[in-house]
């Protein structure tokens, strides 16, 4: 049989099935190729919020003397996301109790929209802070030589047993692909990971202390089981905090 006889009776039953199996394969293989770039992606994106974040919250000290309380990630958007409470305020104070794991970027008190307290994954960023450190206008100022102190600790997501630092002042977490343990914008809880993967699992219970309790930050591990981890981690101490005021501010002299 000639080609173009071939070409004019059409395809076989086999033949297409085999055409769409093999275009099948090619658009898999591209799908698993182009994943990791999307992830990786929205990492970037989720670091490039959490930079903005950071500033945020140094020019927000600067300007008041302490940290911002957590926002109520348990609201909805059109709640007002208060500081704590449903009584919106940007002064210095005792933060009101959350639920576990529910305090996240207080967008409104650090002059930010809802996406810019967002990671790439489009959950809110959880937001950790030392009390001691939003009470008064002089809770993050610096006496002489002496700083204010965090009580937040962190260790190492690989080894679980490096710490990290004891002192952190306060401490932002994405909570990855995942979303485990994330408040979504509208105040909606995706599902914790369970407690085994105690990892992922303590950075959702919002308190990152000594008392069993304390969160981990390090690269990516693993992809599914209790040893996964996909959280992306900052901190900062409060003396680092002040030393990036400048002169002047947040109680260094002039």
């Amino acid at each position: 049989m000639s080609v173009w006889r071939a070409v004019a009776r059409g395809f076989s039953l086999i033949e297409m099935a085999i055409v769409l199996v093999v275009i099948g394969l090619i658009l898999s293989g591209g799908l698993m190729a182009i994943t990791p770039v999307l992830q990786g992606t929205k990492a970037t994106e989720t670091n490039v919020r959490l930079d903005l974040i950071e500033k945020a919250l140094v020019l927000y000290t600067i300007r008041n003397g302490c940290l911002p309380c957590p926002a109520n990630g348990d609201l909805a958007t059109s709640a007002g996301l208060a500081e704590g409470s449903t009584a919106y305020s940007e002064d210095c104070q005792t933060c009101a109790a959350l639920t576990t794991g529910s305090g996240v970027v207080p967008w409104g008190a650090l002059g930010l929209s809802q996406k810019d307290a967002m990671d790439g994954w489009g959950n809110r960023i959880s937001y950790v802070v030392t009390g001691a450190l939003t009470q008064t206008s002089t809770s993050m100022n610096r006496t002489g030589s002496t700083y204010p102190a965090g009580t937040l600790d962190l260790n190492d997501s690989v080894t679980t047993g490096t710490s990290l630092t004891t002192a952190a002042a306060y401490v932002l977490i994405s909570h990855g692909n995942d979303g485990r343990g994330a408040r979504t914008s509208s105040g909606t809880t995706i599902a914790e990971p369970d407690t085994t993967n105690v990892v992922q699992y303590n950075n959702t219970r919002g308190s990152c202390d000594s008392a069993g309790t304390l969160c981990y930050q390090g690269d990516p591990v693993g992809i599914s089981g209790t040893g996964e981890y996909d959280d992306i981690v900052r901190w900062r101490t409060a003396p680092l905090i002040i030393q990036q005021c400048g002169d002047n501010a947040c109680g260094n002299p002039a």
